[in-house]
């Protein structure tokens, strides 16, 4: 979910946040500002108990030594319930967080449309054909590396290789890159896409990368470029083990409303530069706490001191919104091959011997420095979007937009999209179903001088990563 121009505040947001997954144990307290307040007007109207885009809105209060931030959990409509033959949500709440309570219902509530929307499958938008029927009307498989030969060929693997011949459906989405019309596969269009023709091969699961809500389709493409960016970029480096430079944060005020992580009686935080070649600032950030906890964010913006802040913001969502499952004790332990969601990974990192895997991240000395007082460069969603299409391309990286907008949505002026960045390098869900098909794992790190040759597919981090 990514800031609108009428206040959405989501996942790309420096001052909202949803990207962190959670459960119904999370709700410890509740104080509500109202059901509905400060929540635009076309994001109000999705709200409703019976039937609604979003079925619910909740606030939940923080601790005292937290940051001074709110945090709300909005519950999406889910489409299995109400469309016979949907597969239904990956995620069943939706969070968002802001410097105030409205700033947080409004990001709960975006990410919860974008949600919904990118789980409602809409069979009558999907052909069915191959490659070699639709021709350059589609994108070739070659552009689309997911699975390795290696992958395929072992027992029990769900998924068969991606070809000319494969008989898949697919949706109409527009290369911003081409500027034209072109067919993707509909597995990577919605997150919880699987096979609804007789004798469509299965190629992949649904990927959660890049899905994004508006209220402009600008902003909304341009939020969801972001987040295949930060993915991007953080698992060249996750693969390869790469010590990036890590981040100075003395002095910038963008990070004063997170002044308690920096607490350095209760926690060690260390930010990461882990900008790639396409040159999109982006940041990890993890956050240790004493007694042996860690929370993680991830971010990419326009400037770096952005990207840091939202990854303070990510950082902060993830600690307050999962005390419960972070804190948790007597919970099984898990082994690296037992993680196949994204629901099982950070109660793997909760674990004192797993948490060593992400110790080489922050290795590298902190040589980045953010400005005291950075220049706040007013760019519209349309500017940066051309940005960001200018740095890709000049990559040799093209980017789709496959506008997956449900009508009720669309009614109400909002857009949800799912953009597409073929051979970008994906988080998988399954530690059994790693996406490494893309060159970009093995020769970025070379061409950044961070490898002097590319890593050996069997030496790539095996580690799950972390991002749940």
């Amino acid at each position: 979910m990514r800031r609108a121009s009428i206040g959405f505040a989501g996942r790309a947001a420096v001052d909202g946040s949803g990207g962190a997954r959670m459960s119904r144990q999370l709700i410890r307290r509740s104080s509500s500002v109202g059901a509905n307040a400060g929540v635009p007007k076309a994001l109000a109207a999705t709200l409703g108990g019976r039937g609604g885009i979003v079925k619910g809105l909740i606030n939940v209060n923080s601790d005292a030594e937290d940051p001074e931030l709110f945090l709300s959990l909005a519950i999406p409509g889910n489409p299995k319930s109400f469309v016979p033959g949907q597969e239904g949500l990956i995620d069943f709440f939706a969070s968002g967080m802001g410097r105030t309570p409205e700033e947080a219902n409004t990001s709960a509530v975006a990410e919860a449309v974008e949600r919904y929307c990118a789980s409602y499958v809409q069979p009558d938008r999907t052909i069915f054909a191959s490659w070699q029927e639709l021709g350059a009307n589609a994108l070739h498989p070659s552009e689309l590396p997911l699975f390795t030969k290696e992958q395929h060929a072992k027992s029990g693997f769900p998924y068969r290789p991606f070809t000319e011949d494969s008989r898949i459906g697919w949706f109409e989405a527009y290369s911003l890159t081409r500027r034209r019309n072109v067919y993707v596969p509909a597995a990577l269009t919605w997150d919880s896409y699987r096979p609804i023709a007789p004798n469509e091969d299965a190629i992949c699961f649904g990927l959660m990368t890049g899905s994004a809500a508006g209220s402009t389709l600008e902003q909304a493409m341009l939020g969801g470029l972001l987040e295949i960016i930060e993915r991007d970029s953080f698992m060249i480096m996750w693969y390869n083990r790469l010590q990036m430079p890590g981040i100075d944060l003395n002095g910038s005020a963008l990070l004063e409303p997170f002044g308690a992580l920096m607490d350095k009686r209760r926690f060690r935080l260390d930010l990461v530069d882990t900008t790639s070649d396409i040159g999109v600032p982006s940041v990890f950030g993890l956050l240790h706490t004493r007694d042996g906890k860690v929370s993680f964010g991830g971010a990419a913006r326009s400037t770096l001191e952005e990207a840091a802040a939202k990854t303070l913001m990510e950082i902060s969502q993830l600690y307050m919104g999962n005390k419960a499952q972070i804190y948790a004790s007597g919970l099984p332990e898990l082994q690296a091959d037992q993680i196949v969601d994204y629901g099982l990974r950070l109660p793997y990192y909760e674990q004192p011997n797993a948490m060593r895997e992400l110790d080489f991240a922050c290795g590298a000395p902190k040589t980045r420095k953010l400005a005291a007082n950075p220049i706040d460069v007013k760019m519209s969603n349309a500017e940066q979007l051309k940005q960001v299409l200018d740095r890709l391309a000049a990559r040799g990286l093209e980017a789709i937009c496959a506008d997956i907008t449900t009508e009720d949505a669309r009614a109400l002026g909002l857009h949800v999209v799912k953009m597409i960045v073929p051979g970008s390098v994906q988080l998988p869900r399954s530690e059994h179903e790693r996406l490494v098909g893309s060159r970009r794992i093995f020769d970025v790190p070379v061409e950044m001088g961070y490898r002097t040759f590319p890593i050996a597919p069997t030496d790539l981090n095996a580690a799950p990563h972390p991002f749940p």
